[in-house]
C-alpha cells in the first residue's frame, strides 16, 4: 500500500488469487473514509481510480472483488506480543472505550460506513464485508457487554444490508464469537452471537478472540485451537439454521468433514502462501508465522514461502 492506497504489488497479489473458481476475494481491513486504521499502514477507502484497477483485477479473474470496511479509534494501538501480561486490564480498558462512545461518534462511524460503501460499490466491488470483530470499533459497538448503544448499532447494519440487497450487493460481517477472555465469555454465553445470528446478512464470517487479548485465537494453528474454531461455528450454524456462516481460521482443514450446508468455507493463509491453492489444497499454508507483518515489526505482508 502507497499513501493509503492499493499499490501496483496489492493489485497483484489479488489477481493471482481471485481464480480457480474462488467465490469472492475480499480485500482486508479497508478504513472508512473517517475511520482510523488498525496501525499506519492500513488502506483508506476513496475515490481514487486505485480501488477501481483493484477490483477489476479480481473481477477478471473470475472472483467477486469483495472489500472489507473497518475501523479503530483514535489512539488504539495494537499490541505487538500474542498474549498481553494482563488480559483484564486490557478486557477493563475495551469497556471503558466502549461506554464513553457518544451518541453523536455512533452515529459518525455508521455515517462513514455508508460514504465507504458507497464508494466501495463505485469502484466495482459487489461484496461488502463489515469488520466487527478483534475488538475493533463496530466490535464494541455491537456488543452490549461494551456499548450502551448495542441496539441502534444492531439496527443500523440490518439497514445497511437491507438496503444492500435491494441493489444486489451482497454483505457479510465478521463478528468474533468470543473475546478470548474466559471469565468475560463464560459469563454470557451465546448472548452476543444469538443477536448477531438474527442479522440480515447474506454471511456470517465467524471468527475469534480480540486482537489485545490473544491473537492465538484469531490466528489459530493448533489442532486444539482449530477444533476449538470449528467446534463453536458449527454450533453457531446449528442454532441459527437460516444464517450462512463462513468457517474461517485454517478452516480448509475442515474442508473434506460433512459440512451443513450454510457452513462456507473460508480461506486466508493457504492462499496467501500460495495463489493457486485452489488447484493443490496438499501446498499451503506451513505455519511459519511471517505473515503477521505487524507483530514482526514489518510495513507489508510476507511469507516464508515467497521467493525474495
Amino acid at each position: 500500500m502507497q499513501s493509503g492506497l492499493p499499490d501496483s504489488r496489492c493489485l497483484e497479489f489479488y489477481r493471482e488469487r481471485s481464480k480457480h473458481g474462488l467465490h469472492c476475494a475480499i480485500v482486508g481491513n479497508v478504513v472508512t473514509p473517517n475511520g482510523v486504521g488498525t496501525n499506519g499502514v492500513c488502506s483508506k477507502i476513496s475515490v481514487d481510480s486505485a480501488w477501481r484497477n483493484l477490483a477489476e483485477a479480481i473481477n477478471e479473474q473470475g472472483a467477486l472483488a469483495g472489500i472489507q470496511l473497518s475501523s479503530t479509534w483514535p489512539g488504539y494501538q495494537g499490541i505487538r506480543k500474542f498474549v498481553p501480561k494482563s488480559p483484564d486490564d486490557e478486557i477493563a480498558a475495551y469497556k471503558k472505550l466502549g461506554q464513553s462512545l457518544t451518541e453523536k461518534e455512533v452515529i459518525d462511524a455508521f455515517d462513514s460506513l455508508r460514504r465507504g460503501t458507497e464508494l466501495a460499490i463505485n469502484a466495482g466491488f459487489r461484496h461488502v464485508q463489515l469488520h466487527a470483530a478483534h475488538g475493533y470499533l463496530f466490535n464494541m459497538l455491537i456488543d452490549r457487554r461494551f456499548s450502551f448503544h448495542a441496539d441502534y448499532c444492531l439496527k443500523a447494519i440490518e439497514a445497511w444490508a437491507t438496503d444492500l440487497r435491494s441493489i444486489k450487493v451482497e454483505t457479510s460481517l465478521r463478528f468474533s464469537m468470543q473475546t478470548g477472555h474466559t471469565g468475560l465469555d463464560n459469563a454470557y454465553g451465546t448472548q452476543f452471537t444469538d443477536e448477531i445470528g438474527l442479522l440480515p446478512v447474506d454471511y456470517l464470517d465467524a471468527s475469534v478472540g480480540f486482537y489485545n487479548i490473544n491473537k492465538r485465537l484469531i490466528y489459530p494453528s493448533t489442532s486444539e485451537i482449530l477444533a476449538r474454531r470449528v467446534e463453536a461455528t458449527l454450533a453457531m450454524a446449528q442454532q441459527n439454521p437460516t444464517a450462512n456462516l463462513i468457517l474461517s481460521g485454517m478452516s480448509s482443514r475442515a474442508w473434506d468433514s460433512q459440512l451443513p450446508s450454510n457452513v462456507h468455507i473460508g480461506i486466508c493463509r493457504d492462499l496467501i502462501a500460495n495463489p493457486d491453492f485452489l488447484r493443490d489444497r496438499t501446498n499451503g499454508c506451513k505455519c511459519c508465522m511471517k505473515c503477521h507483518y505487524f507483530s514482526r515489526g514489518e510495513s507489508y505482508l510476507t511469507c516464508g514461502r515467497w521467493q525474495s
